[in-house]
């Protein structure tokens, strides 16, 4: 990881937040990497699997960055490898239900915020409704 920050608190933090991250993408033979931090701004990298997986910027916008983004000091999380749009990203991690500080239309303060499940196995499946018995 490059930084043009001293090493810290800051850096465990990402670190922390890795360890819940690169699992779930490991899961779908995937990998991240923190490329860069450079005053505030965590630059991410895409590794195996997910480099040329079509759903990148879901999982950019629903997971990757709204984990990091609850990190204290981190002020944006960018990635070369995700072609979408700031407000596509919004509108995935508004539908996906991302914390409301991911929502640049409101105007919260982070220590308010719930945070994300710190382990995988928290995470609740999706219910899926009933098509109509087909």
């Amino acid at each position: 990881m490059t930084t043009t920050q001293n090493a810290g608190p800051l850096e465990e933090d990402l670190q922390e937040a890795l360890s819940y991250i690169r699992p779930l993408l490991k899961g779908h033979s995937g990998d991240l990497t923190i490329a860069a931090v450079d005053d505030g701004v965590v630059t991410v990298d895409f590794h195996n699997a997910c480099h040329s997986c079509p759903a990148i910027s879901v999982t950019f916008a629903g997971l990757v960055r709204s984990r990091l983004m609850q990190v204290d000091g981190v002020k944006d999380v960018r990635s070369s490898q995700v072609h979408a749009s700031r407000r596509a990203l919004d509108r995935i991690a508004a539908t996906l239900g991302g914390p409301a500080h991911y929502r640049p239309a409101q105007s919260t303060s982070r220590s308010s915020l719930p945070l994300l499940p710190k382990q995988p196995s928290a995470c609740q499946p999706l219910a899926i409704a009933d098509a109509g018995g087909r």
